[in-house]
């Protein structure tokens, strides 16, 4: 993370070179002392506000570095059985 002036950080992603377009994760902005609005320039699925540029940051290390959901499997076969006949007495 990056400030770049009195109220605005970038959140930039080292591993790619500078002019790569898409180094720039997100642009943070201090809306008041609590509250910070934050521009995703990568679909994370992360929330648009927060309490400090900080947590912005922590949100994104946390979705790039979280174990993935293990693939797909096929469905556990259900036997199949025909219903029950109840037995009326006679």
């Amino acid at each position: 993370m990056r400030r770049v002036s009195s109220i605005k950080w970038l959140i930039e992603d080292l591993s790619l070179p500078e002019s790569h377009p898409e180094r720039v994760v997100a642009h943070v902005y201090e809306v008041d002392d609590l509250e910070y609005d934050v521009v995703w320039l990568r679909d994370l699925g992360l929330a648009e506000q927060f309490m400090c540029p900080s947590d912005v940051l922590d949100a994104v290390i946390d979705r790039v570095t979280a174990p993935r959901r293990p693939a797909a499997r096929r469905p556990i076969p259900i036997p199949h059985r025909p219903p029950v006949r109840e037995r009326i007495p006679a």
